[in-house]
């Protein structure tokens, strides 16, 4: 049971993202964060999608993380022709080895897809609208991994023109384009709402609820069937147990199909999995130890730099170069050594750090955090080798 469905939570969100709910500010965009590999993607494919399809919304999924070298625009164009396609009955006119080029909505327009947002093609809101009114019904636009589109010019002017087409598509209190975006890392999110230049200013973001005790419970009562000698299973202690595992469903899983081919009673599987569990917290410890002893003196400095400023990095102020010059035990550190550092540790296999257009720094993966806090509680921080 990877995947565990939450209809309730589910049809609450499409309530407000469809407008029905007056307290809510989610028809101007959702925005939801998760930790990786904790199902948010799964729940936006398979509960949020459905949910919002229920309303009669036309749900367009796009997931930037699919092909990262591909521009946000042209994934975005390929899921317009493939909605063309799979809801209106439209023929493509060209359909090439790379995918269809171009297509027609009935009573509108011809649509080049290679040339969308571009100066000679047409914008992102013609291509929206007119599918809006070729399928006569309102366009839920779910934008998984948006932090990506930050990353690239084509990404941000992207943005942008997702912005300009749901202000234009607005009929009144009626939304036509509804917007959710999600990302696994809530600083990156914020980027596109946290400042009067971002495109979405004014919005907030969400932490998505991680999977909970109902989860739990279910995958006990399928314990319970399978394997009558573990009746005695609690869930308490198996709720402690996917804590350790960060709440992330497919480790969890794991451990259960392991421990349950051994033999165990209710009260020695719950150790075992409760074994596991930590096991694998101090595992995810151990890789950012060993990788960050990994890194070059200097790549250390502005990594603990980054995870103790966190929002607030500045990578060349006078403050952060006095910081990088005490950490290694020197008289001066150069911005170009800073820079070189910066660079590196964006490139490397295992990232460190993410950056966007406009030259925000982030850690890439938000469970540093947690590993510095259990290294600073311990006075462990920084890792000496």
């Amino acid at each position: 049971m990877d995947y565990f469905p939450r209809p309730a939570l589910a049809h609450g969100l499409a309530l407000e993202i469809t407008g029905q709910d007056a307290f809510s500010d989610a028809s101007n965009g959702l925005f939801l964060t998760a930790p990786r590999r904790t199902g948010k993607t799964e729940f936006l494919r398979h509960d949020l999608a459905p949910a919002l399809e229920a309303t009669g919304a036309l749900v367009l999924y796009v997931d930037l993380f699919e092909d990262r070298s591909r521009p946000p625009m042209q994934m975005i164009a390929a899921q317009l022709a493939k909605a063309a396609l799979d809801h209106l009955g439209v023929v493509a006119s060209t359909v090439k080895k790379a995918g269809i080029d171009k297509i027609g909505l009935p009573g509108m327009f011809g649509l080049d897809l290679t040339k969308l947002g571009q100066s000679d093609g047409a914008s992102l809101f013609q291509a929206l609208n007119g599918l809006h009114k070729a399928a006569k019904k309102p366009i839920a636009l779910i934008i998984d991994e948006a932090q990506h589109a930050l990353t690239s010019e084509d990404g941000e002017s992207t943005m942008w023109a997702l912005k300009s087409a749901r202000d234009q598509m607005k009929l009144k209190n009626k939304a036509n384009l509804m917007l959710v975006m999600s990302g696994s890392h809530v600083d990156k999110l914020n980027l596109l709402l946290n400042a009067p230049n971002a495109p979405f200013w004014g919005s907030e973001t969400r932490q998505l609820p991680y999977l909970g005790d109902d989860y739990v419970e279910a995958l006990a009562r399928a314990l319970r069937f399978d394997k009558p000698e573990l009746s005695g299973v609690r869930t308490s202690q198996l709720v402690a147990a996917f804590k350790h595992f960060g709440y992330r469903p497919q480790l969890f899983m794991n451990a259960l199909r392991r421990a349950k081919t051994e033999s165990h009673d209710g009260a020695s599987l719950e150790q075992a999995i409760l074994r596991q569990g930590q096991a694998q917290n101090e595992a995810d410890r151990a890789r950012f130890t060993a990788g960050f002893l990994a890194l070059t003196p200097t790549e250390q400095a502005v990594m603990s730099r980054l995870i103790t400023s966190n929002k607030n990095f500045r990578a060349f102020d006078a403050d952060a170069l006095k910081y990088y010059a005490q950490f290694l035990g020197k008289d001066k550190v150069t911005v170009p050594a800073v820079q070189r550092a910066l660079d590196s540790l964006r490139n490397r296999d295992d990232e460190w750090v993410w950056k966007s257009l406009r030259g925000d720094y982030s850690v890439y993966d938000q469970a540093i955090f947690e590993w510095q806090a259990h290294l600073e509680a311990r006075r462990a921080w920084p890792p000496r080798g």
